[in-house]
């Protein structure tokens, strides 16, 4: 795309610092876009202490003032359970919210005259996402990114059909200019929340495959997690079913004892986890790192023996992408589009959700048989070049600007 763009990108969560893991992935769509030439200002709630105005790698970054409470924090709008009088206070708080968001985009618009308004989430951003851009008279776009569209009711997820919630899901999905999807499975639901596939537009999520490539020295001359590390890079909630992955790991001990369970990142479960750890016997052998910056994943990608995704919900599954261009294979379940990342049995194993002992049977595979670790880590390296890298996805976003652009009436 010859034209470079002046990109608003409203969101309700964006990484504070270069080295916060919340929506990191939202920043990489962002940093790879200034990467082509485009500019991009965030427009994002802020919380007390954090700068109204930074850049991180480029992204311009405006926030307004915005104190949100414990529960609708990130990974857990969803999945929290709340009472009746906690669900009219959520109602306040999001009706301020969307206010906010769309008062701070249009004062951005002031100093700066932007060509598209390209934000994330459906729920709760895509209400002032989509009004602001029609008051701008502007395309707009919201990305989805699984959570504000998924229904899981078995697992506490049904956030979209929540009463307050789905008229203005439905009305976001019908009213944007266009709309992106992580995986097929993400389509999926979004249509049966009101979207119409017209409006739809598959845009997988990605990996930095330069910095998430192999190494034959992954923590310099050492191994300190041994030949038999199982890794994990996860938010500790229910819905990630890490407790599925502790009981295989102590499944699988006895057989192999030099087995270590290194896991990554942080959430509300995490006590829960760790105690599960205490009773099934294998606390000494794992390790709780809490969140690892971006830069600091490879190393552990790259030192495991296998990288297991045991989620019950999944929109697409970095991870597993950063995973494969890892040269790591990988253990999945079949939860959401994780079966979309994965191959089973080619850069891994898919395997049925929240089954400890389907875990375990694939683990075991791959830490008893060295030969195809490779074989299927150089095969994941393969597919994520082919499909998961992050600027083939800021490509897919120019052409979709570029389509939008040129459409007559495609800010309404």
């Amino acid at each position: 795309m010859n034209q470079k763009l002046s990109i608003a990108c409203p969101t309700y969560w964006y990484p504070e610092s270069a080295t916060d893991m919340r929506a990191i992935y939202v920043h990489d769509i962002n940093r790879h876009l200034v990467q082509r030439g485009h500019r991009v200002c965030v427009v994002a709630p802020a919380a007390a202490g954090v700068p109204l105005k930074a850049e991180l790698d480029g992204v311009q970054i405006r926030r307004f003032p915005l104190l949100l409470p414990d529960d609708l924090a990130y990974g857990k709008v969803a999945q929290s359970k709340v009472g009746a009088v906690d669900k009219l206070v959520r109602m306040q708080v999001m009706a301020r919210y969307l206010w906010r968001q769309y008062q701070a985009l249009l004062e951005c618009a002031k100093e700066e005259q932007f060509d598209v308004v390209h934000g994330h989430w459906a729920i709760p951003t895509g209400p002032a996402l989509v009004r602001g851009s029609r008051k701008l008279g502007v395309p707009s776009v919201v990305t989805m990114h699984g959570g504000d569209v998924y229904v899981n009711k078995a697992e506490g997820y049904n956030f979209p059909t929540k009463w307050y919630v789905k008229p203005i899901l439905r009305w976001t999905l019908t009213h944007a200019s266009a709309l992106t999807a992580i995986s097929d499975d993400c389509i999926q639901h979004a249509l049966r929340a009101g979207a119409t596939m017209d409006k739809i537009h598959l845009i997988m999520n990605g990996a930095d495959l330069a910095r998430f490539s192999p190494s034959s020295q992954p923590f310099g001359t050492e191994r300190p997690y041994g030949p038999k590390m199982v890794f994990a890079c996860r938010q500790l909630f229910p819905r990630k079913g890490i407790r599925f992955l502790i009981q295989a790991v102590a499944a699988l001990r006895p057989k192999h004892p030099e087995i270590r369970l290194i896991i990554a990142g942080d959430g509300f479960e995490r006590p829960e986890l760790e105690a599960l750890a205490d009773t099934l016997k294998i606390r000494d052998i794992t390790t709780f790192l809490g969140w690892v910056a971006n830069r600091d994943l490879p190393q552990y990608f790259r030192s495991c023996a296998v990288s297991v995704i045991p989620s019950l919900e999944e929109g697409f599954g970095i991870p597993a992408a950063e995973a494969m261009g890892c040269e790591a294979p990988v253990v999945a379940s079949d939860a959401g589009g994780l079966p979309e990342v994965v191959e089973n049995g080619v850069t891994g194993f898919v395997v049925p959700k929240g089954n400890a002992e389907a875990l375990a049977g694939a683990i075991d595979k791959l830490l008893s048989d060295p030969a195809m670790r490779e074989r299927m880590g150089k095969a994941g390296r393969q597919r994520a070049v082919a499909r998961f890298d992050w600027m083939r996805a800021a490509e897919r976003f120019e052409s979709l600007y570029e389509q939008l652009l040129t459409q007559p009436g495609a800010s309404s």
